[in-house]
């Protein structure tokens, strides 16, 4: 009887160690955090179908902001990107003619300004030249208060003193959007990798600024023509190179 007893107690202390929740490898998520589990989408598609399980959070909806993002940072994927931005922010069809966006749209094309955007990203730091994954990253949050009939949502950046704001709102559809974005495009500390020399990069060229042209002579035929027919008869009225100037008298 005791061996039987022995015998049950000791299957049931093995299933209780063998449980996959005790013994799992898996690193713990940490809290307050949206992890990109599928990497960038591939089309415009295939970001609104996540964005229906995505951003229905205003964290969410910040996330899948990015991911459009960093769509755009790729000029393969400008096309498809610039339908994904134009959707989480809620904007109309010719948004990138917008001048409220001019910034914006200057520092995501501009490869110099992009670790602005990558300072968002978990492990990013100044010091490794803001080094990130765009298809495998964390966006940090620390706080979100409402604000009337939206929310500001805190996030952290590597370069920045103080966490960045999004500004959020949920729609009659449901589901959230940007709507205030100038924090995730203001600059940040500069990465410790800028100072190497990126001359033989051409992403990093920088188109020279147009030379002012002179002015193009515009004058009338006509008057061209009438001060051809002047000239001679103002020659005749020269004095000749013997001839005493007239006095003028008062």
């Amino acid at each position: 009887m005791r061996t039987q007893l022995f015998l049950i107690m000791s299957l049931l202390i093995m299933g209780m160690c063998l449980d996959p929740y005790c013994i799992s490898a898996k690193p713990l998520k940490e809290k307050n955090t949206v992890t990109s589990a599928k990497g960038l989408p591939s089309t415009y598609a295939d970001f609104k179908e996540r964005c229906h399980t995505v951003a229905v959070t205003p964290e969410g909806a910040v996330k899948m902001y990015f991911d459009a993002v960093f769509c755009y940072l790729d000029p393969n994927r400008r096309t498809e990107a610039s339908k994904m931005l134009r959707y989480i922010m809620h904007a109309n069809a010719n948004w990138e003619g917008n001048q409220r966006h001019v910034t914006f749209i200057r520092r995501l094309k501009e490869p110099s300004y992009h670790y602005i955007f990558r300072s968002f990203a978990s492990g990013t730091s100044p010091e490794n030249g803001y080094s990130m994954s765009p298809d495998d990253y964390r966006l940090v949050f620390s706080k979100k208060d409402q604000q009337q009939d939206y929310i500001r949502v805190f996030l952290r950046s590597s370069g920045a003193d103080s966490d960045r704001r999004v500004w959020v709102k949920q729609y009659p559809d449901g589901f959230w959007y940007v709507i205030n974005n100038s924090d995730t495009y203001a600059k940040v500390r500069d990465p410790a990798v800028s100072a190497l020399n990126n001359s033989h990069d051409a992403d990093f060229d920088v188109a020279p600024p147009a030379q002012p042209q002179p002015p193009e002579d515009v004058t009338p035929p006509e008057q061209l023509q009438s001060s051809e027919a002047v000239t001679p008869s103002v020659a005749q009225q020269q004095p000749s190179e013997s001839e005493e100037p007239a006095m003028s008298t008062w």
